[in-house]
């Protein structure tokens, strides 16, 4: 049975990955890497024995599926022209830099009949995909994703860089229409923002309170998610998920603080999180997410049905990225002055629907 064809947009950091990956696989066949720079693309490519392409046009009649990791501000330019030849696409986050072009992508997915996939990677990590099957239905949300200045993806901020994977996270519980954007951010390298706060209210009645930084000494990425039955914690580090429960007496009412006399306070302490509020750490899972992501790419591929992050998934993640970016009252770091001083006032905002095809 012959292999599929494939191909890598962009010889970066995450492109030289998604190589390695690809060529690794019994399945498919990496026949070209797509570079503007002679070095990069060259030094990919005679790792893994394939072609060393300059152009992604160079591409049409050679491979069948093609992984965008070109910069963000490509996306458009590489994918429209890849769809209009036949091609599936697997195009990292954002889809796009601006929405208009997000929408482009889709209704091209739609009237060429391919199969695009967005590169949301959290969706495939073990540890989210086991907190959303112990939480039911999340009433609040908190995340934090935080990193040291990598010098990479530098033609965007925190929001489309960092954020955008949490804003993603939110969309995939349906919580309903976008109702209000409280926005804040710190501008500290020059260019984009690079910390950003913001707090996402939808009709469902769910709050989402995210913070990204690429400024921050630690790396740490975490999510708490909250519903009437549990209290879901994910750190993405670690790979752990504590999930904690409220007991009989919780539920019943039959347990208040307030009624706990001061002797028996320190025996109170020390069963709370067995007795009251019990506390239990699940075993995630082992799995590689990109890998995961793949293997959802070529199922989509391959039956023709909806891969996990659809086109429109990923350009209604763009849409509310664009908004949160469009409401942020931004100050420059070691300065008195706002870059940005007013916050646009609370809105309703659209999320772009759940299309059928693309």
């Amino acid at each position: 049975m012959s292999r599929l064809k494939v191909a890598v947009v962009g010889c970066g950091h995450l492109g030289t990955v998604h190589a390695r990956l690809l060529a690794a696989r019994s399945d498919v066949e990496l026949v070209a890497v797509v570079d503007p720079v002679p070095m990069a693309r060259e030094s990919v490519a005679g790792i893994h024995g394939c072609l060393a392409l300059a152009d992604p046009h160079e591409l049409i009649g050679k491979a069948a599926a093609v992984v965008v990791a070109a910069p963000t501000g490509l996306h458009a330019a590489v994918s429209l022209p890849l769809l209009e030849a036949g091609i599936d696409l697997l195009i990292e986050k954002p889809i796009a830099a601006k929405v208009e072009q997000a929408r482009s992508i889709v209704v091209a997915a739609r009237r060429n009949n391919r199969v695009v996939a967005v590169g949301h990677v959290e969706r495939f990590n073990p540890a989210w995909i086991l907190a959303v099957a112990n939480i039911g239905r999340v009433k609040m949300l908190e995340s934090c994703r935080l990193a040291p200045f990598s010098f990479r993806s530098m033609d965007v901020g925190v929001v489309l860089d960092l954020m955008i994977h949490d804003i993603d996270l939110v969309l995939s519980l349906e919580p309903g229409r976008l109702d209000r954007i409280d926005a804040h951010g710190i501008i500290a390298t020059g260019g984009h923002e690079d910390f950003a706060r913001a707090r996402l209210t939808f009709s469902s009645g769910l709050v989402a309170d995210l913070s990204a930084s690429r400024i921050n000494p630690t790396l740490r990425r975490s999510v708490s998610l909250w519903s009437h039955e549990r209290i879901v914690s994910v750190d993405f580090n670690a790979k752990t998920v504590d999930v904690i429960s409220p007991s009989e007496a919780v539920r019943s009412r039959q347990y208040v603080a307030a009624n706990v006399r001061p002797e028996q306070f320190a025996q109170a302490k020390e069963t709370f999180f067995t007795e009251i509020l019990p506390r239990e750490t699940l075993a995630v899972p082992e799995a590689n997410a990109l890998m995961c992501e793949h293997d959802d790419f070529f199922a989509a591929v391959g039956s023709r049905l909806l891969p996990r992050v659809s086109a429109s998934a990923g350009a209604a993640a763009l849409e509310i990225a664009t908004s949160v970016i469009e409401s942020l009252a931004c100050t420059r770091f070691g300065s008195t002055d706002d870059v940005q001083s007013v916050s646009l006032p609370a809105r309703s905002l659209p999320v772009l629907p759940r299309r059928k095809t693309g």
